[in-house]
C-alpha cells in the first residue's frame, strides 16, 4: 500500500513537473527503512538478552 502510493507520488509529480512528490516520496522511504532497523535493533538487543527467539518468550518482557 505504501509503495502504491510512493508510485502515485512519482507519477503525479512527473505529470505535473514538479518536484515535490519526488521528494516527500525520498522522505517516506527514508522513515521506512529507519522503521525498518529499529524492528531488527530490538529483536538484536533480545536474542542478546534471552538467547533465542521464541515468540512464547516475549511474555516474559511483561512486568
Amino acid at each position: 500500500m505504501l509503495l502504491a502510493v510512493n508510485i502515485n507520488l512519482v507519477a503525479f509529480s512527473a505529470f505535473l513537473n514538479d518536484l515535490v512528490g519526488q521528494v516527500f516520496t525520498m522522505f517516506i522511504l527514508t522513515v521506512a527503512a529507519a522503521e525498518a532497523a529499529i524492528g531488527l535493533a530490538i529483536l538484536v538487543v533480545f536474542f542478546r538478552a534471552r538467547g533465542t527467539i521464541e515468540v512464547e518468550d516475549v511474555n516474559v518482557m511483561k512486568g
